[in-house]
């Protein structure tokens, strides 16, 4: 096997293995239309597949996913907003009936808030909804865990107060 063709394959696995993360970044970043979501995913994608050869395992692939993933979606979010293009759409049900068995309408609500937060919020609080240790959080975004703590404490706080000016409405 060629060295080339092996490329492909390892790099081919790395994106069948981060489908999760890749769909989870394209959901909290897009209008969550189908179309919008493949778009951000292929883009993301390439440019996977562009900084693949200066992937040096110097931290984790899921990692360096993320961060590729992330500044992606943040370039394509500023793009359309300087165009005009970005407008937030309700999740289509039948979308989400197949991302999940028993789609919670909570879900759609909290993207609806999460919507309303600056990018850097956004980014940091879709780390923590996904789940990473503050640790891996802060590697991700190139500050110090108790940075990250604190900033995940105030977008909380923040997040609280959107949903009881919702609800007061």
């Amino acid at each position: 096997m060629t060295q080339k063709k092996a490329e492909h394959i390892e790099f081919e696995q790395l994106v069948r293995s981060s489908r999760r993360i890749l769909y989870s970044v394209c959901l909290a970043f897009t209008d969550r239309k189908p179309d919008s979501i493949n778009d951000l995913y292929m883009e993301i994608v390439a440019n996977l597949w562009h900084g693949w050869p200066k992937f040096h395992n110097e931290s984790s692939p899921a990692t360096w996913v993320y961060r590729i993933a992330l500044n992606t979606a943040g370039m394509e979010l500023r793009k359309r907003r300087r165009w005009g293009w970005l407008k937030t759409y309700p999740m289509d049900e039948s979308f989400v009936a197949s991302l999940a068995e028993d789609p919670d309408p909570r879900i759609e609500e909290l993207y609806e808030l999460i919507d309303l937060l600056p990018d850097e919020e956004k980014k940091l609080l879709f780390l923590y909804l996904d789940h990473l240790s503050y640790a891996q959080i802060a590697q991700i975004a190139g500050t110090s865990e108790n940075a990250v703590k604190q900033h995940i404490y105030r977008i909380r706080q923040k997040l609280i107060q959107l949903h009881k000016q919702e609800y007061d409405r």
